[in-house]
């Protein structure tokens, strides 16, 4: 099954971000990265902006599963989730499941959030670098994953457009 998640975080996200996709290559092996973003914070009331990401990659295992999976990373990362009121709070990580498939480009219908939008065309505005073992990402889409012969360091491919990754062609600014 393929996978498109959105990855957001306001508190610490130079750190939490790089950490969750650190995590999710050593469990899926290869991910895809969209631009990272500063966005407003969208349904809390608070002065801290996010950063904001998508992440495209493959699992065997079924959406509820990984749900589970995702919610105890964003626990391990200092998400407490039971906190009735942790969906609108300041959070280290959130990690939602947008859409899934079994094979075929990703359309996109259900991203209603607006501040996935912008990391939706092939140049988003004001992307925001990271750093993930000494390599930078998040200034362009690229692709995670470890090298199994070096030690299980992580590689980083830039690419120019999200399109590259499995995109339907129809998206905006696509």
């Amino acid at each position: 099954m393929r996978y498109l998640c959105g990855v957001g975080s306001n508190i610490r996200p130079e750190d939490n971000i790089p950490a969750a996709f650190g995590a999710m290559a050593d469990r899926f092996g290869t991910l895809h990265v969209s631009c990272v973003i500063r966005t407003r914070p969208d349904g809390i009331a608070t002065p801290r902006h996010f950063l904001n990401a998508l992440v495209t990659f493959e699992s065997d295992e079924s959406p509820q599963a990984l749900k589970e999976w995702l919610n105890s990373l964003e626990e391990s990362l200092g998400r407490d989730r039971s906190d009735p009121l942790s969906s609108v709070k300041d959070r280290p990580l959130d990690v939602d499941i947008l859409e899934h498939r079994q094979s075929g480009r990703f359309t996109g219908n259900g991203i209603d959030e607006p501040y996935f939008q912008p990391l939706l065309s092939d140049s988003p505005v004001g992307a925001t670098p990271l750093h993930l073992d000494r390599q930078v990402l998040g200034e362009a889409p690229a692709t995670i994953h470890r090298d199994q012969g070096a030690g299980h360091e992580v590689v980083i491919h830039h690419r120019q457009k999200l399109g590259d990754y499995g995109f339907k062609a129809a998206f905006p600014g696509q």
